[in-house]
């Protein structure tokens, strides 16, 4: 049977209110499930549920705003030891530069150990074999020696995600969050899923797959958020069973096709457009095609800076 469904997004159903409960944990588990059925085995008979946190991409205009960015200064190298490295990296290719320089580092790593100084490794070799060939050519075109040899700082600026503790720590290579949640005793505990690694890429497949085995026996409930342009945490809706993007299912964790497709089948699989690719556009709809595998889209609408979004079912 063949089933058409649209997700359309709608400002009035769009709301920042939600069971806080939801978004409560203890902290992450430390055991290690090694495949799907692992997963399936020892999670079926918990309360285990699913959270999916589409991320927008931060608004250019904040970048520079302490409210929605945290500035660090990072300490960095002098422009003196990063034209020392320029110039011998000029002078060898990487590939050879990078054998010689390996070969520095095994030269006087036992001279390191020795001496027991605040030195690192790397300062030997700037003293003894970078210097005696650079030091010369660079002092002798670049005048401003204050500015040469003076320390740099860089600035590094870091996206607040506002989750509450410790579910506030991702890695922004992400373009959604997946949280799998289950209960161990009297707490909550959850694994992290998402595309931005390759851990984060298997460990997404891997529970994807078990709790799509669980799915099959008992509903998995799933949750579906947006951390906005703005740094804001929308709740758009509720599951009924589970529901999580189809994006970087198998990444390096790799199953045969037909396993697979058995395996998600009653599984809803959601895929939506890149937010800022239609900041020009009203409304955009995709319709899916619902065979063994659901899907629902996410589409949304712009009018200005204002989202909108609405549920529709075809």
């Amino acid at each position: 049977m063949l089933l058409d469904k649209i997700i359309e997004i709608n400002k009035f159903n769009l709301i920042q209110k939600y069971d806080s409960e939801i978004l409560s944990v203890g902290t992450s588990f430390g055991g290690v499930f090694h495949n799907h059925v692992e997963i399936a085995q020892n999670l079926k008979n918990k309360n285990l549920y699913t959270i999916t946190v589409i991320i927008d991409v931060l608004n250019p205009k904040f970048w520079n705003n302490k409210k929605y960015t945290e500035k660090t200064d990072i300490p960095k190298q002098s422009l003196y030891n990063e034209l020392l490295y320029k110039y011998f990296f000029a002078e060898f290719d990487y590939q050879v530069g990078n054998e010689l320089y390996a070969k520095w580092l095994g030269d006087y790593r036992d001279l390191w150990k020795k001496e027991k100084t605040d030195k690192e490794l790397d300062d030997y070799i700037i003293k003894n074999e970078l210097e005696p060939r650079y030091k010369e050519k660079i002092l002798k075109k670049y005048k401003n020696h204050e500015k040469l040899f003076k320390p740099q700082i860089e600035i590094n600026k870091k996206r607040y995600y506002n989750l509450p503790s410790p579910l506030n720590h991702i890695d922004w290579r992400n373009p959604y969050d997946n949280i799998f949640i289950w209960e161990e005793g009297d707490r909550k505990v959850f694994q992290k899923g998402g595309s931005g690694s390759s851990g984060g890429r298997e460990v997404n497949s891997r529970y994807i797959f078990g709790l799509s085995l669980i799915n099959k026996i008992k509903p998995v409930k799933s949750f579906l958020f947006l951390y906005s342009d703005d740094n804001k945490l929308y709740f758009i809706k509720e599951f009924s069973s589970l529901t999580v993007p189809r994006y970087d299912i198998g990444s390096n964790y790799h199953l045969k096709s037909a396993e697979e497709e058995k395996i998600l089948s009653g599984t809803n699989l959601i895929e939506w457009k890149d937010f800022t690719a239609w900041y020009s556009h009203c409304w955009y709809t995709i319709k899916l095609c619902w065979f063994d595998v659901s899907i629902v889209h996410m589409i949304v609408c712009w009018y200005g800076n204002q989202r909108y979004f609405q549920e529709k079912s075809c």
